[in-house]
């Protein structure tokens, strides 16, 4: 197998979870315009989940409920419900629950967030194969995947075409056909090509879909390559309820365009720091440097990674992981709601202590795992730029009581007004 397809593998994307959530609550919100929003306290509290019929009335996430109402008059919003004073999210992380016990019948499952998961379905796809002989890939069951890259335009054909707007599922359509028609034969001497693997892993996916709507009411999207970056980017490329295939060979078109941030693992500081260095903003500009100028730049390791990934070949492995690695809960105190007072912050630590006491134990009985380490952490805004504080301590027992002491014993020193004054 070539260097960079030895693997098949997919992220899978719940699309607008929270909402879908609600809606299967309360299903008169289905196929309306409608949000998921969390505390009231201003301008109608703020929206954390938006409806694909309230994003075509430009209803976007971080919006305040008052302002969205503007913009889409019919707007139906779902509360976040709340317990300990803060947002309860005791409904997502169950429906999700649900979700990834589906998934995980098909294929090793490293579960990413409350809404996404990825999947390597190397091994199932070769036993699929194993199976399938000599038959050929029917289009009708790929009926939801895009092909990235297909159709492919001949130059006498890109004339009419550019006057030709065609409706995106005639295009979807042509491409899968053109795609499928370019694969030889399901097993090919014995061993099939890296793009029949592909094809092969979006007939899971598609299946693996449908049981998931069929078992929980909630529908995805996916996005099906060779490792977990591709994958991740493919899921975003056709929404909702699509999947779509890119196939290395896809991958230079692609990236000659696509911004450096928009990669995973590169949305932030090294992104950055990759653009400002090199005088760069696409991903595919990277490749006009060699391999030992990007590890003059950003060190060896990070230089070969960069190498292999603005060609599409990254290595990380799928982690076998249905459950979160921590479980945590917090709390924002903006403008006038900040907390002055001593009395103020044991109160509310001691109400997110509560909460991760039931999240622990619930945890325990359902799960059979015990957590050892309790990690505090502060985000204050300061006078030029945020700063954050985080340290560690044994959590030695499930009493909130005892989590809220330990808990104000790490963040005390952060306290400018000294321990002995009432003031924080």
């Amino acid at each position: 197998m070539e260097h960079g397809k030895e693997r098949v593998v997919a992220l899978v994307d719940m699309d607008c979870f929270y909402v879908q959530v609600e809606q299967r609550l309360n299903p008169a919100l289905r196929s309306t315009p409608c949000v998921v929003a969390q505390y009231k306290t201003w301008k109608g509290g703020g929206i954390i989940a938006v409806s694909y019929e309230a994003r075509a009335h430009g209803v976007t996430r971080n919006m305040m409920v008052d302002d969205a109402k503007k913009l889409c008059p019919d707007l139906q919003v779902a509360r976040v419900r709340e317990s300990h004073g803060k947002a309860d999210l005791t409904h997502y992380r169950d429906a999700s629950v649900e979700v990834i016990e589906v998934m995980s019948r098909f294929a090793v499952i490293e579960r990413a967030s409350i809404d996404e998961a990825y999947m390597d379905l190397t091994a199932t796809v070769q036993q699929r194969l194993k199976n399938m002989t000599d038959q050929q890939i029917s289009p009708q069951l790929l009926s939801t995947t895009y092909i990235q890259g297909y159709p492919q335009i001949s130059p006498d054909q890109e004339v009419s075409a550019e006057n030709d707007v065609l409706d995106k599922e005639v295009q979807r359509s042509r491409g899968l056909q053109q795609w499928l028609a370019s694969l030889p034969g399901p097993l090919s001497g014995g061993e099939s090509s890296a793009e029949v693997q592909l094809t092969v892993g979006a007939l899971i996916v598609e299946e693996m879909r449908a049981a998931v709507e069929k078992v929980t009411g909630f529908r995805c999207s996916a996005g099906i390559s060779h490792n977990k970056v591709l994958a991740k980017l493919a899921c975003g490329l056709n929404k909702p309820n699509r999947q779509t295939i890119l196939p290395l060979g896809s991958v230079a078109e692609l990236f000659s365009s696509l911004p450096i941030s928009k990669i995973r693992n590169l949305g932030g500081k090294l992104g950055n720091s990759i653009s400002e260095t090199l005088g760069i903003k696409n991903m595919g500009d990277l490749t006009r440097f060699s391999q030992v100028q990007l590890e003059q730049h950003f060190g060896e390791k990070t230089g070969q990674w960069l190498y292999d990934l603005c060609r599409g070949i990254e290595f990380e492995a799928v982690k076998p992981r249905q459950l979160p690695k921590s479980i945590g809960c917090s709390k924002n105190f903006p403008g006038k709601t900040t907390l002055a007072t001593k009395e103020q912050v044991q109160y509310w630590l001691h109400q997110l202590a509560l909460e991760l006491e039931e999240r622990l134990t619930k945890d325990r009985e359902v799960n059979g795992r015990v957590a050892k380490s309790l990690t505090v952490g502060v985000r204050q805004l300061g006078d030029k730029r945020p700063s954050s504080f985080s340290r560690c301590c044994a959590l030695v027992c499930y009493d909130a009581t005892k989590i809220s002491s330990d808990s104000f014993a790490i963040i005390k020193s952060l306290n400018t007004a000294g321990n002995h004054q009432a003031a924080w």
